[in-house]
């Protein structure tokens, strides 16, 4: 009971931090949005690491895992993270996190194609309601962009209040739906126009979701022979993932990543660091406590706690119809058939 808590309490911290991520977005790229998060990351993971006790087992690891927590790391905090931001970023919180499930039948293929595992009727269907999800979500006809009065993410939380007076206005893509009070606290005003990038941001969540089923793959590996030390291969992992990220920064062309960040976007995405830090540790914690198919059932819920939370939060800055609802509501039950599936 107490590990299934765990899980749902890790994928409500995944939600946060993509509708944190969304508001960041709005005034900062997903290079920035990734380069920033990750290096956040790396104080926080080291903390947990010298408390827990696990950063004095270095010695506990060979050295073909930290090559295999490096790449791990790479791929999922460098490539599927900066990918998930740009989804995020092009199509909204809620739109992109149903993709989140692909990482599924991503690993099922895998496991056919290399590990000679037969595929049921369940299998079947879980990854047929898996695929056909996101498919819903997608606009036969493109929505005409209407011009409105839209906030800046930037600041804390959102709260009701009075309706900011105006500002200075730019033009900035995905602005959402109607106007609401909530999601306009704390935040200066811009004229915002809402443009839904679907090619741009579907590919992106389908790069990302192979990154992150991909990378899994590497922990596994990495850790097949070492126990209670997954605090530390998570560090390992985003201090590589940190190294890339510096390395690129100082190239030429990439020098102005870190001075052109908005300062008011720190706050936003030290509490988007913050969460997805939480999130991975409550999931350490609920797979030591649950099965792992209970654990990675209750995850794919993030999709419905996204989709309130981005409701909730940044209504103006999302798209969120019928198609959106039905789509994750659909991919959600094809994860949870899925992963029952898997469990027998």
């Amino acid at each position: 009971m107490l590990g299934a808590a765990f899980a749902l309490l890790s994928a409500v911290a995944f939600s946060l931090n993509a509708v944190l991520v969304r508001r960041g977005v709005v005034l900062a790229s997903a290079s920035q949005a990734a380069f920033v998060t990750v290096l956040m990351g790396v104080p926080m993971f080291l903390l947990a690491a010298i408390v827990t006790g696990q950063a004095f087992r270095a010695g506990d690891l060979p050295g073909a895992s930290y090559a295999y927590l490096a790449a791990g790391g790479v791929i999922n905090f460098v490539v599927g993270r900066q990918f998930n931001y740009k989804a995020i970023n092009a199509i909204g919180a809620a739109r992109a996190a149903p993709f989140q499930a692909l990482t599924l039948p991503y690993s099922v293929l895998i496991a056919f194609l290399f590990l000679d595992e037969s595929v049921t009727i369940g299998v079947g269907a879980g990854v047929a309601l898996i695929m056909i999800g996101p498919a819903i979500m997608v606009e036969r006809r493109a929505r005409q962009p209407a011009a409105v009065t839209a906030p800046a993410a930037a600041g804390a939380a959102p709260t009701g209040g009075a309706t900011p007076a105006p500002a200075a206005t730019a033009s900035v893509p995905n602005a959402g739906a109607s106007p609401d009070p909530r999601a306009t606290a704390s935040v200066p005003n811009m004229e915002e126009q809402f443009a839904l990038r679907q090619v741009e941001g579907y590919a992106s969540a389908i790069l990302a979701s192979v990154a992150y089923g991909t990378s899994p793959i590497l922990f596994r590996a990495a850790l097949e022979d070492s126990t209670g030390i997954s605090v530390f291969a998570g560090l390992v992992s985003y201090v590589a993932a940190s190294g890339v990220l510096l390395a690129i920064a100082i190239l030429p062309a990439q020098r102005d990543l870190v001075r052109a960040l908005d300062p008011s976007m720190l706050r936003v995405f030290f509490g988007a660091s913050f969460f997805v830090f939480a999130a991975q540790m409550l999931r350490f914690l609920a797979l030591s406590l649950a099965p792992v198919a209970i654990v990675t059932g209750l995850e794919r819920t993030n999709s419905v706690f996204t989709l309130i939370l981005s409701w909730w939060f940044n209504r103006r800055l999302e798209f969120i119809t019928l198609r959106v609802v039905i789509g994750i509501v659909t991919s959600v039950t094809g994860a949870l058939i899925l992963v029952a599936a898997l469990a027998v």
